[in-house]
Order: structure tokens, then C-alpha cells, then sequence
């Protein structure tokens, strides 16, 4: 027998997992047997690679090593529901951590029906709950395994015991398309086809989704009902429509009413015409709009008419007859415009399909030249997002800088109104989103870049040069830091590290950039201001000329208030050099 004193020993773990790994079973049973508490080891969490936690059970599941597991089982009787910490394949950044992990969980989720049934019979909780909530049998339904699924419930698995969301194993079989997994869950175990997740949606929203004609036409004949999620407000029958699949449309449409029915044929048209390019879809969206003013004249069921209008729809209402669309059947634009309209009513103002479609409107406007009417329509969504307290992807905010790149380099011309929108929405973006908000800020710095050239380049009111040196020194008072850097838009501006990925915005934003730092210290930015290494915005450009081998004098160029901390910052450069 090993000492006790060396029984917890870093060397004793390592062998000891470095065994279970190899699936040595021999030399594993050996290694135990001579410690006097072999539990001590077996029920114990090992850190593993990439924040795993895990037993030693726990690792020879996971490598697949049978013999080990069932030596251990049947030998030492390890506990079975010690909690483990665990990830599935190659560790990538993104890649899910599992926590509060059983053995059995795993086995299932592996889809190793061998490990399950000899978990189950050395007494393994077949109900246990990870910390989302999700069992055993929800990783038989994952994987589809029906005679899995069959075997723990006979074991006393309850096939009601959802995740979290109320997300249940219904739901997951039929996200995974598995048509035999569904069909023992609804007509062997009568699971309810209509039961909803937190989100409102149910097992037919998820096979429309999925696109699954065979799961949508078995849950229709089973039951299942064509209402709204609460999360989207979008029934099974409108994500047919919006996805641009008129065989689910057909599928569902039967089992909706007359109202429904018009409004699949009216989203299913608009979806045609705001999502692609192709002139055919424009065909397919007209024929799905006169079907629906057919069915709408034959049942008498007029459209709610809405009582404004907006110049980015050049102050259009929606065909109301078939006459009004034939009028603009031809005209590419109009056609559009009718699917927006059309959306608008349909989806609604905050809907995100709706919001998408408004900006893909505006980048193939961009993209064929017609940058005005394509800030337009950003803007518009912007406002949208703004009106409705609806977050703001970073993205979507930094493609503004890339639009108004584009359109300095190519016309010369932005509207300041613009300008002046995105700049604010950024900053309150800034003050709101602590998670992006160096990418928020980089965002900012390209704006402050592109606003300096605007006003040299173009020609602009007084006025509007007034208002735009007000909104850049508001800015500029704020003192915008870097979270992680603690480096100001003074800082990044004089950086050559300041990278720009975007190609449009390379054409205007490059860094060390003399206007934009001209700029900044016009509106009031602290010359003298020190980043969390101590550095000034001198600091950081000086030291990079001095490792160049080129004299930081020459950077005096930038501005006056800059020169007059040029002894400070050297001597500094010097004194690490």
C-alpha cells in the first residue's frame, strides 16, 4: 500500500490520469489498488483542458474506454452523481462549456448506448438535471435515438422534465429533423404538440423553421395549431411565408383561416421582393400579391390602411386592387417599395425580419450607387431602433462609417444630418453597451476621421459646420477611454496599431492621422492625457518613430499643443530605450 502521506500527491493524479486516458485497464486497476481509499481519487474533480472538470469516470466516458468504465463500476462503485464540467470536440473559443454534468448525461449526449445501459445498472439517476435543466432523455431525443429514449423512460425517466425555457424533448427531436423520435414521443407517449417554450413557440413553429416538410405535414395531422410566439409575434405559417417556401405555405394554409391564408400570400410576396436581386422573385412576389387581393375581393376583407406615409416609400399606400398593382408591375422600384409597405403592416415596426429588410433595401441601393437613398434607409431603421428601445448591433453601426467612406472617396458628399444621427446613436451607444464598446469607440474615432475630411473636402454651410465642431467638442468633453487600454480617441488617432479592417474606410482612415488629431485638439482633447501604461498621445507616436530609428522631433509637425510636451514624452522614450 502507498503511504498516506503520498497518497495525494501530484504525481499519483497524473499517473493515475494519464492511465485512464491511455484505457489501460490493467494498469489502472493496479495504480488504485494501492492506495488505501481509492474513492478519494474516483469521486474527485480533476481540472482538464479547456476549464473542463472531471472525474476519472468522467474522462474514460468521454475517450470512449468501456472496459474502464466497467471495471470501475463494478469494482469501486464510484459515485455516479458527482457533478462534472465538461465540452464536446476540439475547444474553440466559442465552443459550449456543459456544466453540473453527469456521467449518464454524457454518455447520452455521445450517443453511446453501451455506457448508458451500464450506468443505469449500477444505479445511475436516470432524472438528473445539468444546470440548464436538461436530462439524460433529452440527449437520447438529441441524438434521435429512439431505442435509447425508450429504455431509460422504462427505467423511470420522465419525459416531461423539460430544460430550461420549458424547451422540451419534443421540441429538440424535431429541431433535429428526427421523424422517429417524434413519432414515439406524440403517438406512443401522447407528448402535446401544441406546448410552448417561455417564448411562445411550439414544436410546429420549430419544424417550419427547420424546414421540415415531413415533421410540419405530421404535427398538422396530429393537431398542432398556426398561432404567434410571443418572443416574435410570428406564427408557423408567416415563418413558411417569410422564409420564401410556398410548398410549407400550402402544407399550413389549410389548417388557417381566410385572414391568415392572405396575410402567408402577402408575406410570402414581400419576402420575394425585399431579399433578393433576381427580377423572377419580383414575379413571384406579383403573383403572391394578386392572389391575396383575389382572396381579400372574394371574402370581402379590405387591408387596414394605415393614415401617414414616409419619403423613403416616396409617400406610397399599398395596392389596394389589382389594377393599382398592375400599374406598377414593371416598375422595379415601386415593387419594392409595396413588399416594405407590406412588411411594415404585416411584421411591424420593431420586428427584426422587418428591420433586416430595411437594410438590405439600403445596401443595394449603395451598391449601385445611390448612397443618398441608402442612408436613408439606414437611418430610418436606425431611428426605428431608437424609438423602440431596440438594442444596436456594433456592426450595424460601423457599416455607417463604411457607407459615408464610401461616399466621401466617391462623391464628395454626405448629409450632415446623417452624420450628426450616427455620431449621437454612437454615443449613447457608448454609454449603454459596455460590452462592445471599444468597437463602439473605434467607430467613433473612424466618424471623427471621416467628419474632419468632410469639412475640408466639402463644400457645407456655415451653419453646418457650427453644428458639426458642437457635436465633435460634446464628444471630446465626454473622455472616452479605451476599457481595456485606457487610451483616449486622442491616443488611437496617433497610433499606428489603430488598425482598419473595413476596405471603404481604409480609403479615409489611416493611422497616424494628422487632420483628425488637428481636429480632436481644436475641440478640446487633453493633449497631456495618460493611458493606463502612463503613456501620452506624444508617447505613443514618438515611440514608435524612435524604434524606426527615425528622430521623435519629427513629430512636432502634428499641432503645437502636441509640441509643447515633446521634451517630456522624449525624455521618457529615452529612459526606456
Amino acid at each position: 500500500m502507498m503511504k498516506s502521506g503520498c497518497e495525494s500527491t501530484g504525481e499519483f493524479d497524473n499517473l493515475l490520469l494519464s492511465t485512464v486516458r491511455q484505457g489501460d485497464v490493467n494498469l489502472l486497476e493496479h495504480h488504485l489498488s494501492t492506495v488505501s481509499n481509492p474513492a478519494l481519487y474516483l469521486n474527485r474533480l480533476y481540472d482538464e483542458r479547456n476549464s473542463q472538470k472531471c472525474t476519472v469516470l468522467m474522462i474514460a466516458c468521454l475517450n470512449d474506454h468501456r472496459d474502464v468504465m466497467r471495471m470501475l463500476l463494478q469494482r469501486y462503485k464510484p459515485d455516479l452523481e458527482v457533478l462534472n464540467n465538461i465540452t464536446f470536440g476540439d475547444f474553440t473559443p466559442s465552443r459550449q462549456i456543459f456544466f453540473n454534468i453527469s456521467v449518464l448525461w454524457a454518455a447520452t449526449s455521445i450517443n453511446n448506448f453501451d455506457m448508458v445501459k451500464l450506468l443505469v445498472e449500477h444505479g445511475a439517476n436516470v432524472n438528473h438535471r445539468t444546470r440548464t435543466g436538461s436530462t439524460p432523455l433529452r440527449g437520447a431525443c438529441y441524438n434521435g435515438n429512439v431505442s435509447m429514449a425508450r429504455y431509460l423512460i422504462d427505467n423511470g425517466a420522465n419525459i416531461h422534465l423539460n430544460k430550461e425555457n420549458n424547451d422540451t424533448n419534443l421540441m429538440v427531436s424535431v429541431c433535429h429533423k428526427h421523424r422517429h423520435m417524434v413519432t414515439y414521443l406524440v403517438d406512443e407517449l401522447n407528448c402535446d404538440v401544441n406546448e410552448c417554450d417561455a417564448n411562445g413557440r411550439s414544436s410546429l413553429y420549430d419544424a417550419v423553421v427547420c424546414a421540415s416538410i415531413e415533421l410540419v405535414e405530421f404535427l398538422l395531422k396530429r393537431g398542432a395549431h398556426n398561432f404567434r410566439a410571443i418572443v416574435d409575434q410570428m406564427s408557423p405559417l408567416m415563418w413558411a411565408a417569410e422564409k420564401k417556401r410556398p410548398d410549407l405555405v400550402d402544407i399550413i394554409s389549410p389548417y388557417s383561416s381566410v385572414l391568415e391564408r392572405i396575410e402567408a400570400q402577402e408575406l410570402l410576396g414581400s419576402a420575394f421582393a425585399c431579399t433578393n436581386r433576381d427580377n423572377d422573385d419580383l414575379n413571384q412576389s406579383f403573383n403572391c400579391f394578386s392572389r391575396a387581393l383575389d382572396l381579400r375581393t372574394t371574402h370581402n376583407l379590405s387591408k387596414a390602411m394605415t393614415t401617414t406615409t414616409h419619403t423613403i416609400f416616396h409617400n406610397r399606400y399599398e395596392c389596394q386592387t389589382i389594377d393599382q398593382l398592375e400599374n406598377i408591375r414593371t416598375n422595379t422600384e415601386l415593387m419594392h417599395i409595396e413588399g416594405l409597405l407590406v412588411r411594415e403592416r404585416l411584421l411591424g415596426p420593431t420586428n427584426g425580419e422587418y428591420r433586416y429588410s430595411l437594410c438590405y433595401r439600403g445596401a443595394i441601393l449603395a451598391d449601385i450607387g445611390q448612397y443618398h437613398e441608402a442612408v436613408t434607409y439606414w437611418i430610418y431603421e436606425l431611428g426605428l431602433c431608437q424609438q423602440y428601445s431596440i438594442s444596436i448591433d456594433s456592426k450595424h453601426l460601423r457599416r455607417f462609417a463604411s457607407l459615408f467612406s464610401r461616399m466621401l472617396y466617391k462623391t464628395k458628399s454626405i448629409p450632415t444630418e446623417a452624420i450628426i444621427i450616427v455620431i449621437k446613436a454612437i454615443c449613447s451607444e457608448l454609454e449603454r453597451d459596455k460590452q462592445n464598446f471599444n468597437d463602439n469607440l473605434f467607430t467613433l474615432l473612424f466618424l471623427i476621421t471621416i467628419t474632419s475630411q468632410y469639412l475640408i473636402e466639402c463644400a457645407i454651410s456655415i451653419a453646418e459646420k457650427e453644428l458639426l465642431f458642437h457635436i465633435l467638442r460634446s464628444i471630446v468633453q465626454h473622455h472616452y477611454t479605451q476599457i481595456d487600454s485606457g487610451m483616449s480617441l486622442l491616443h488611437l488617432s496617433v497610433d499606428i496599431r489603430t488598425r482598419v479592417n473595413d476596405y471603404h474606410i481604409k480609403h479615409i482612415c489611416k493611422y497616424p492621422c494628422l487632420q483628425t488629431t488637428r481636429m480632436l485638439l481644436k475641440c478640446g482633447a487633453i493633449a497631456n492625457a495618460f493611458d493606463i501604461l502612463q503613456n501620452t498621445p506624444l508617447h505613443v507616436i514618438a515611440s514608435k518613430f524612435v524604434h524606426c530609428g527615425r528622430a521623435p522631433d519629427n513629430i512636432c509637425s502634428f499641432d503645437q499643443k502636441i509640441h509643447t510636451i515633446t521634451r517630456v514624452s522624449t525624455a521618457k522614450i529615452l529612459k526606456l530605450e
